[in-house]
């Protein structure tokens, strides 16, 4: 892979995971409401979505690039719909109590993750322009694709630490807080259904 390219896919990788979308937004109202301890699961559950859906990517790419297109039609609908419920949902909750018994679980963020379409459409995108064409064997495509693993946990990571630092200010203001998040996935699930 040229230097070039490879600089145009470590920014392409970095603009994508780092922007808010689903899991990171999640990842950040669940560390403003539950805190690491009870919420982490939920964040290991984001991480280990975005590997299985990496990797259901990478199939996708590389065993059925010709039927690719036609499933993303169908994922990005009930992606949509599952991303105006997550937004509804954030944005009528309430603050949580700390001493509450309540956790975020990690079946939640795991199948969030499975209709995150922003990473269906990142991962395709990154395997069909940047990867597959420079890396012709499955081993090292394989070993790309935990590269482009560790980046998007960093970035849940870094959105869930802000969480963390915003807990005092979100007790504070947990209404207008919610409200924005909401907004942010409304935005995301319009983008979705436009594309």
């Amino acid at each position: 892979m040229p230097v070039a390219t490879l600089m145009l896919m470590l920014g392409y990788m970095t603009v994508s995971s780092f922007t808010p979308g689903p899991g990171n937004i999640l990842a950040l109202n669940t560390m403003m409401n539950y805190g690491w301890k009870k919420g982490k699961q939920l964040i290991f559950g984001i991480c280990l979505g975005y590997f299985t859906v990496q990797y259901i990517c990478t199939a996708a790419v590389y065993f059925l690039s010709v039927y690719l297109e036609n499933t993303m039609k169908y994922i990005k609908y009930a992606g949509a719909v599952y991303l105006v419920w997550l937004a509804i949902h954030i944005m009528l909750s309430k603050a949580e109590s700390q001493s509450n018994n309540k956790k975020a679980n990690f079946v939640t963020g795991f199948l969030m993750q499975l209709v995150n379409v922003k990473i269906y459409f990142y991962c395709t995108t990154l395997l069909s322009v940047y990867i597959v064409p420079y890396f012709e064997t499955v081993f090292y495509i394989i070993l790309m694709g935990l590269f482009v693993i560790f980046i998007g946990c960093c970035a849940t990571f870094t959105w869930a630490f802000l969480g963390i630092k915003l807990q005092k200010f979100y007790t504070s203001h947990f209404k207008i807080c919610n409200l924005i998040l909401g907004l942010f996935l409304f935005y995301c699930a319009y983008n979705i259904i436009g594309s």
